[in-house]
């Protein structure tokens, strides 16, 4: 704890998981609805093509995305890994959420309607209450995706400025050793955040796991 890097790195990886994935709720949540409620045509389509993004291999896309980055001038930054690891997260949030969505029964929406209100505020007063477990659900599931991911924060990262956990574990060195000791320390102390928060969370959790259609 001691150690003033790795203070750094377990700040930005906070950062980027808390940002990445806040976005991603958002952004996805909305998507979601709009997919589940709105759209009525060619809805499986969409979510396949989603699915594809999200399943697509890293190694596929680094260097498209390190151009991107080069442009926009977000290498070596914390926004610029918080807009990568989005790009991943939307498409599992809104599946994740669309298929949640799909289990709240549709009278709902139309009894919503006929009481005049718009799509937005049906999406606000109905729907987003009883998408929390499964915003929850999707949010824990980014987290641990952004908490974890390697090969991205390792390619668009150069300094101590804006490297994560994963990678800053990986860098670790010593004079004479390789030391495992405090390797084996700081990955089991990292891992407390995430149990935390599933433990914290279970109850939602479950909850969104069955609604949206990801069973075991």
């Amino acid at each position: 704890l001691q150690n003033d890097a790795f203070l750094n790195v377990v700040a930005n990886s906070l950062y980027v998981s808390l940002g990445a994935t806040g976005v991603s709720v958002v952004v996805g949540t909305m998507g979601a609805f709009g997919l589940s409620v709105l759209m009525t045509r060619n809805r499986e389509m969409a979510l396949l093509a989603l699915l594809v993004v999200f399943m697509l291999p890293q190694v596929a896309v680094v260097t498209p995305l390190y151009e991107v980055l080069g442009v926009l001038g977000g290498m070596d930054t914390v926004w610029g890994l918080v807009l990568v690891y989005s790009m991943f997260t939307v498409p599992l949030v809104v599946w994740v959420m669309t298929r949640f969505f799909e289990e709240i029964p549709r009278t709902l929406y139309h009894a919503a309607r006929v009481d005049g209100c718009g799509a937005w505020t049906a999406f606000r007063r109905v729907y987003l209450p009883l998408g929390v477990p499964g915003m929850v659900c999707a949010g824990l599931l980014g987290i641990i995706f952004c908490w974890n991911e390697f090969l991205f924060a390792l390619t668009y990262t150069t300094s101590y400025a804006s490297r994560t956990i994963p990678v800053g574990i990986t860098l670790f060195t010593g004079q004479y050793e390789f030391p495992w000791g405090e390797i084996a320390a700081a990955s089991s102390l990292v891992t407390f955040p995430i149990l935390l928060a599933v433990v914290g969370a279970q109850k939602y959790l479950v909850r969104g796991l069955v609604g949206s259609g990801i069973k075991g």
